[in-house]
């Protein structure tokens, strides 16, 4: 009981999310209430009360000895019931009435052997010596405090839901105690900049690491020489470079835990980002980069500075983070641990050559699939998840994360997925996860649908093209082949190196290509929010292309988004506008599956698909009218001539679409029409739109033009449907219950309207 720690009190609130706040030792009249937080998980409430203890540090550095407890706390949750006051002609009457009240207070055996106990809510704090009494003294001061207040007094005392105790150790907070008295405190601008690894790589906060690299005795012996090396990690993403870096902090803690003597170094972990952060004047922060050389210069200490290719970005002023570091590096004043993947390893040796002398290169490969069941199982068991998931699941689960989980590497996706699924349990709960339950899962964390991710669920071609048929009317043929990419991407026989499939929809304008396109990202992904447009009339003028590969806080490029969601469609709509430039950036995302942002990093496209929309082959001499169409050759032979061939040739179809047939708009306008009568205005009022079928074909012939397609359609139901109800709706705001007739002028259903709905119909004339 000599090492002393911080108590964290957390109470679950009904939403979910957590409070957490520090638990005194001992309090005084005029001290300041204890350091709090509200987060959404254990780790969120951490982050920010850490910051709040260190802000209260540089205030006052003995603060944080009212805090430091030796005694383990438990909590506990007890039934109490107590009289509450009533009002009786102003009078107040203790009612003989019960009501039952949960009360959560905290306990720990004191030295002497009292208990010590506190409820932390309200701030009561009691000495006693059996805790066997602590019901009988907690009901007594509930009473107490209950006495003389307002029934709404009881408000307080309401039970918000589970409270408990935990011992937390962010590191650093006590020097003198744990580091010895003599030791200097850290150079303030490492505390500003970042936090030191190996004080907390030994707490219970700290990530599980099971996967270890083979070659780490290799490196760590290198790390521990004087001065340390400095260590490059190259890897993908999810491979667990950062892992590799807090497992060397856990090696450092743990040998200096056995050799106090012993010079081992400390890991400062910071990123590029931070170190620039606040820095708005001109040399600011050029500035904090030497006060960071000089804080470690020969201290034989590292500085974990995250992605190299961050560190070699230049800042708005035209030089980099890496300009001032770098040289300190080479020159062994300082040592510096980085991380980047294997693609921007050869970058930069292409172009920062020298930027690379300091560093002994690292490389950290993935473990094999076969290895992946036992190392999650080790995962869970460390974690003590209450989520066990069957041996049979785990090779399936392995199986999904290799096949639709590309653009990351193992462990680091499946160990995400653990962490979701154990987030996704009901709290205390044990189950187990069969490999139904997991596709079932995997489906709901990926968004992709059940059928095309497990092989339990039939799903052929027919039926898939069944599925885009519903969303796009006339364009069969299209949907037939478009529904063989989604079979061939279930069936697992698609190109890993390429994306899932390469569509360009030739055609006419108005007649389905980007409703296909909405329709594939429904199918796939389940909502339409998955779908990334691009209008390439934007990308007409020379170096519009770079704006597809921009990176960075509130840009919504390309790049970034298809790096926060891998699993979409990128439609490029009207692919012919892009200027060339854009093509060249298409010849490495249709051909390899991959785009270089403006940072060198790799964005991967492999589980996107990508769709083009193109009115090449459309001459405006064809002829009007309904079905009036050009055969597919001459699609074909327009976009041949337009695009290179290496273009081209990456494209997986060229799928045309033909013009409309009057029947086809028919079906399209009661689609509309469908849309429009499940609007939330008409549906809080219980109204029903009826359309006669003379209605129907009169929206038909006006919302069809030869040159334009069904695009018309939409704003003549607006103009002449949706936008007279809306205005008879504002004008009757009692109106419910009723039927809203379309009707045609002159017709027999318009005569033989009844009088109480000839007041409610909108009638289409002209």
């Amino acid at each position: 009981m000599s090492d002393k720690s911080l108590r964290v009190y957390f109470t679950t609130h009904h939403d979910g999310r957590l409070t957490g706040q520090l638990l005194p030792v001992w309090e005084s009249f005029f001290d300041e209430p204890p350091p709090s937080a509200y987060g959404a998980s254990e780790t969120e409430v951490y982050s920010l009360l850490e910051t709040r203890v260190r802000q209260l540090m540089l205030d006052d550095p003995t603060t944080i000895h009212r805090f430091l407890w030796e005694e383990e706390l438990q909590a506990r949750t007890i039934a109490v019931e107590v009289h509450p006051q009533t009002v009786h002609k102003k009078r107040p009457i203790i009612s003989k009435a019960l009501v039952p009240l949960k009360l959560t207070y905290v306990y720990g055996k004191m030295e002497s052997g009292a208990w010590r106990v506190r409820v932390p809510r309200f701030g009561w704090s009691f000495v006693i010596e059996e805790l066997s009494i602590a019901r009988q003294v907690l009901q007594h001061a509930l009473t107490t405090a209950l006495l003389g207040e307002k029934p709404k007094g009881l408000y307080d005392f309401r039970h918000e839901g589970e409270e408990y105790v935990r011992s937390w150790d962010p590191g650093r907070l006590e020097l003198d105690e744990k580091r010895g008295s003599t030791e200097e405190p850290p150079h303030p601008v490492l505390a500003q900049i970042g936090e030191e690894l190996t004080s907390r790589a030994l707490g219970s906060r700290q990530p599980p690491l099971v996967h270890d690299s083979d070659t780490r005795e290799d490196w760590i012996s290198h790390a521990m020489r004087q001065p340390p090396r400095s260590l490059l990690f190259v890897g993908g993403p999810g491979v667990g470079k950062t892992s590799q870096v807090l497992r060397l902090a856990r090696v450092i803690a743990e040998r200096r835990r056995e050799d106090k003597e012993k010079l081992l170094p400390d890991i400062w972990r910071t990123s590029a980002e931070r170190i620039v952060a606040g820095m708005v004047y001109l040399g600011m922060w050029q500035e904090r980069c030497l006060k960071i050389i000089d804080a470690l210069s020969h201290e034989n200490h590292y500085l974990y500075v995250d992605r190299l290719t961050s560190l070699l970005a230049p800042q708005p002023d035209g030089s980099s983070i890496g300009d001032l570091l770098l040289p300190a590096a080479m020159s062994g004043e300082i040592s510096l641990i980085a991380e980047c993947s294997e693609a921007e390893l050869e970058r930069c040796q292409r172009r920062f050559a020298e930027a690379l002398r300091p560093f002994r290169v690292i490389r950290i490969e993935q473990p094999a699939a076969s290895e992946m069941p036992a190392l999650m199982q080790r995962y869970q068991a460390v974690k003590h998840s209450r989520v066990s998931i069957h041996s049979m699941g785990l090779r399936q689960l392995v199986g999904h994360l290799e096949t639709f989980q590309r653009d990351t590497l193992f462990p680091g996706k499946a160990f995400r997925f653990l962490d979701w699924l154990e987030q996704q349990g009901e709290r205390g709960k044990a189950r187990t996860l069969y490999p139904r339950d997991v596709s079932e899962a995997y489906a709901r964390y990926t968004g992709l649908p059940l059928q095309l991710i497990s092989d339990e669920v039939p799903s052929d071609q027919a039926t898939l093209a069944a599925q885009l048929k519903q969303g796009v009317i006339g364009q069969d043929r299209a949907c037939e082949r478009a529904a063989g990419v989604l079979a061939r991407f279930k069936a697992g026989l698609n190109d890993p190196e390429k994306p899932v499939g390469t569509l360009l929809f030739a055609g006419p304008t108005g007649v389905g290509k980007t409703e296909l396109s909405k329709q594939l990202t429904r199918t796939l992904f389940g909502h339409e929010e998955r779908m990334i447009r691009l209008d390439m009339s934007e990308y007409m003028l020379p170096g519009s292309a770079q704006r597809l590969m921009e990176v960075g806080p509130g840009i919504t490029s390309l790049a970034e988004r298809v790096r926060q969601q891998p699993l979409s469609l990128v439609l490029f709509d009207e692919i012919e506008k892009a200027h060339p430039d854009v093509f060249d950036l298409l010849l490495g995302i249709l051909g390899e599956g991959r785009l270089t942002d403006s940072l060198g990093r790799l964005v991967d496209f492999r589980m996107t698909v990508v769709c083009m929309t193109s009115n090449l082959g459309v001459e405006q001499s064809e002829p009007a009218g309904f079905g009036a169409e050009r055969g597919s050759e001459d699609f074909l032979r327009a976009i041949r001539q337009a695009f290179r061939p290496e273009l081209f040739n990456r494209i997986d179809h060229v799928i045309p679409f033909r013009r409309l047939s009057e029947a086809d708009v028919l079906r399209i306008v009661d689609l509309e029409l469908e849309k429009a009568a499940s609007r939330a205005g008409l549906l809080r009022r219980r109204l029903r739109l009826v359309v006669e079928p003379e209605a129907r074909a009169w929206l038909a012939h006006h919302g069809y033009d030869p040159k334009l397609g069904a695009r018309p359609l939409k704003r003549l139901i607006e103009a002449r449907v949706m936008a007279p109800i809306a205005v008879r709706l504002s004008a009757d705001a009692g109106l419910e219950g009723a039927m809203l007739p379309v009707v045609v002028a002159g017709t027999q259903a318009e005569r033989m309207l009844r009088p109480e709905y000839r007041a409610l119909a909108t009638v289409l004339d002209g």
